[in-house]
């Protein structure tokens, strides 16, 4: 549906219903109805504004009921976004990210936001079978789908079998890539654990959503081939972005 297919009267003011309310009401119609699905958002406030002959702060009313009802989300200076649906990533035995998001026509992406060397944590220490006070490599990046995040990682390798890994990363290369390098030609996921948490006031800036909204947490395990532990990590997913799906075959 085009723009101009959309116009509407300006919303009555005798009508007895709020004139916020009545534009939150038709956008909520067009969300349903995915005449926005082309862009993935909504007009911005100017458009929107003259559209429907209100002044800011009326329209601000309305996409603030929007957002409310989880119809949209508002990323500051980024703009409206619509949730027309929860994005599916599979968790199986061979879950791979980009492969989630490219599946249904998404654009996977990552920021590495650190990626040092440092002493194992307790629980990552026993998953990868090390010693106590054995090395990690610890790299932790924000995840995105079509630029938007939707999950922030953190992940935990072997710093002796994987030396050169966080390098590698800033470089830019890919995690399987990397893993190639370091002889890792396939791996598998040994397990995956699903909690929920609620997400600190840095994590909520990163993932730009509400400090009250909770997240899911995907705890996981990777090992080679040989069924030796590679990786041990945890993943934070937009509860509101992202649907976890769970596969019982070795097909993600």
């Amino acid at each position: 549906m085009s723009f101009e297919q959309r116009i509407t009267s300006a919303p009555g003011r005798r009508s007895g219903v709020a004139v916020w309310r009545q534009i939150a009401d038709t956008l909520t119609t067009e969300i349903r109805d995915r005449a926005y699905a082309g862009t993935g958002r909504l007009p911005g406030e100017v458009e929107l504004s003259a559209r429907f002959g209100v002044n800011r702060h009326t329209l601000r009313q309305a996409v603030a009921a929007l957002q409310s009802d989880g119809l949209v989300r508002i990323e500051p200076g980024r703009g409206t976004f619509v949730q027309h649906e929860l994005l599916d990533y599979a968790l199986s035995r061979r879950t791979r990210f980009s492969e989630n998001l490219l599946r249904q026509g998404l654009l996977p992406s990552k920021q590495l936001l650190t990626a040092r060397a440092m002493p194992a944590p307790e629980r990552a220490a026993r998953e990868l079978k090390l010693e106590r006070g054995a090395k990690v490599l610890m790299v932790e990046t924000l995840d995105e789908a079509n630029d938007a995040p939707i999950g922030l990682a953190t992940a935990y390798y072997p710093a002796l079998r994987f030396a050169g890994l966080p390098e590698m990363l800033a470089k830019g290369m890919r995690s399987t890539d990397i893993l190639k390098h370091f002889g890792v030609q396939d791996y598998l996921r040994a397990q995956s654990r699903i909690t929920t948490q609620m997400p600190s006031e840095e994590t909520a800036r990163l993932l730009k959503q509400p400090a009250t909204r909770p997240l899911l947490c995907v705890e996981c395990l990777d090992v080679d081939m040989q069924g030796t532990p590679i990786k041990y990590g945890e993943t934070v997913f937009c509860g509101d972005r992202v649907q976890l799906v769970v596969t019982t075959g070795d097909e993600a």
